[in-house]
This record gives C-alpha cells, structure tokens and sequence, in this order.
C-alpha cells in the first residue's frame, strides 16, 4: 500500500506532474512517490539471460529486438500511449526472464503482452478499449488465434502475479517522476523550460526496444536519458548563442542527489550511460544513412491470375509473310521483327508495355 501523500502512476500521474512544475510545495509529494516506486523497482525489474546466436533452440537477444519493434509497430498502428508499449516490453521481458520459452511462441507471447498492456491501460485509466484482439493478431501476422492469445494472456498474468491488481512501475513512471523533479528544481531556479516530454519518451521507446538496456536499473535508466536529452538542450542553446544562467549547472547537482537518494553507483550509471549512448548513435545513424531499398510488389496466386501476367508473352515472334500478286512488279521481301498475338485468345490483354515500379524510399 501507498504511504500518505504519495502518488502511483494509476493515480492522475499527468495532474501530479503539472503541479509539480507549477511550485515547489509539491517536493514532497514527489520525493514521497520515489520512496514508493524504490521499493517496487526490484519487483519489476526485468533480468535477462539471452543468448546472442540459437544455440540450444532458445530466444535470442535478435528475437527479443524484433519482438520489440513489432510492439512498437503495433503502437505506431493503433496510435496507442507510449506508456502501453513501455508496459508490453516490461511485460515481455519479465515473463522471459521467469519463463524459458520457445523461439515459436515468440509471436504469440508478443502479441499476449500488447493485449495485456492494452488491457490494464484502459482498466487503471477508466477508459473504453478500442482494440481489439482479432485485429492484434490480424495486423501482427503472429500466425496465431485470437483463442490462443486469450489462453497466452492468461498464462502471463499468471506467472507475473497481474491478478493482484498491482500496476508495474516501469521505466515511463521513472521518466516522468525524475522529469517533474527537475523541472520543478528548474522553476525554482528561474531556468528555461527543460527538455519535452515528448522528447524524452522518444528516447526511452529507442532504448527500450533494444536489448543493450533491456536490464538496465529503471531509475538509473530514466535519469540516463533525462539528462542525456538535458546536455544537448544546453549544447543547442550555446550554439544558438543564448546565454546560460550560472544556475544551469545546478541541474546536475539535483541529479547527483536523485544518485545518492536512489543509491546509484558510479560504475553502474555510467554502465547505463554508455549503453543508452550506443543505441542513440545507432539509430540516429540509421536514420541518417538514405533509403535505397526498392519496392517489391508480392501478389497471391489468385490476384496473379486476375492480373493475367505476361509471362507468356515472347518478344521473338514469327515472321508474318506477305501475299504476292503476279502483277506486282515490287520484288518480294520478309517482314522482320513484327508482332502480335499467338491467338485470338490473347487479344484482351493489355497493349501498353508492363514497367517495373521502383520507390526511392
């Protein structure tokens, strides 16, 4: 149970954080709620033990990225919350690290754990689900029912005690706590407005959906990109030549003291620095590097023959000979190179020459 004054994420986490950046008589309320998350942080925090190549017929860290992005791919399709996707990913990795499955069931289990994820957002939030299972599967080609996603979810709230009623405090409610403490440091000392929110989230959602930080400590995971994103906020702002107040730098004396209430390492926060690191440098180099790929057309046999292909079709054909008169004093000649259609049967076809389509993107 929650002590007084203290606030989970079930409970209008978006309200709390407004009036944390609006005065400072809500340092209590906040230092309260970090209290309560550091005794459930190791209560949902993911542990894996996967290995890089399948060597004995188990899920491989490769496995467990794609399964992430799937998650991702069905948060980008629906338009669902971050925290959702955040959730599927905890709820994925927790039950890996409890559970020894098969490469098989990957689909199915990812699948379970959006569903689950998508389930508990709209109970704790009072909200009408819009999604629902038969179209999870149809758009994830998990090449499983919807009956089997409903056995598989059930399976999962099983093994991860969920029937309790609990909610996880994942790496989002860590963000989002850390960010208002900040900010309202940040108001106190009369600073500009620190990095977006929305920013932030991006970040976490990258880092989250790779497996350098699937087990890295949620704190020290937030307070990572937090103040990953905050020095180049500052780097932006003295290249644009806006001057900074000397109280800027006190930003980083407010995450030393997050370090030293939430009991952080040296060695394991800069562990977590360096990883997160990694992982933006990896994906703003994909995104940098220019799309070459060309669009491939797959076609189903039955729209195959509606299209009515021109394999039959050959550019040698015959030649077609001309009738000859005694009186024509033209002198004989062969037609070369002429076309036309091998039978009357042919003669629907499309006369307009078949072009490859290719997408430079």
């Amino acid at each position: 149970m929650l002590r007084a004054g203290a606030r989970h994420p079930d409970a209008d986490a978006g309200a709390s954080c407004s009036r944390a950046s609006n005065a400072t008589d809500d340092m209590p309320t906040l230092y309260a709620t970090l209290n309560e998350y550091l005794l459930l942080e190791n209560k949902f925090q993911p542990r894996l033990c996967l290995p890089n190549d399948d060597e004995n017929g188990e899920v491989t860290t490769g496995a467990r990225d794609g399964a992430a992005h799937v998650l991702r791919c069905l948060k980008v399709w629906y338009d669902l919350p971050a925290e959702v996707l955040i959730d599927a990913i905890n709820l994925f990795d927790r039950f890996l690290t409890k559970m020894k499955v098969r490469p098989c069931h990957v689909p199915c289990i990812t699948v379970s754990c959006m569903n689950l994820a998508i389930d508990q957002y709209a109970k704790h939030h009072g909200q009408p689900r819009n999604v629902a299972v038969e179209e999870l599967v149809s758009i994830s080609q998990s090449a499983c029912t919807a009956g089997d996603v409903v056995r598989m979810s059930r399976v999962i709230a099983d093994k991860l005690g969920l029937g309790s009623g609990a909610r996880a405090v994942t790496a989002y409610h860590w963000l989002r706590l850390v960010r208002a403490l900040v900010a309202n440091a940040a108001e106190h000392l009369q600073l500009p407005h620190i990095v977006p929110e929305s920013e932030l989230i991006n970040l976490l959602e990258i880092a989250a959906c790779d497996a350098v930080c699937a087990n890295a400590r949620l704190s020290e995971l937030a307070l990572v990109v937090l103040y990953y994103k905050l020095e180049q906020q500052m780097v932006e702002w003295a290249e644009r030549g806006s001057a900074l107040p000397e109280t800027a730098y006190c930003l980083f004396d407010i995450g030393a003291q997050l370090q030293a209430h939430c009991r952080m390492s040296d060695t394991s926060l800069v562990a977590t620095r360096n990883r997160v690191r990694v992982v933006a440098a990896r994906y703003e180099a994909r995104c940098a590097a220019p799309q070459r790929q060309r669009l491939v057309w797959r076609l189903s046999s039955r729209t195959l023959k509606v299209l009515r292909p021109t394999e039959r079709l050959t550019s040698m054909l015959p030649t077609i000979e001309e009738q000859h008169y005694s009186l024509d004093t033209t002198p004989p000649r062969n037609r070369s190179g002429s076309e036309s259609s091998e039978s009357e049967e042919t003669s629907d076809w499309p006369r307009s020459p078949v072009l490859p389509v290719y997408c430079d993107n």
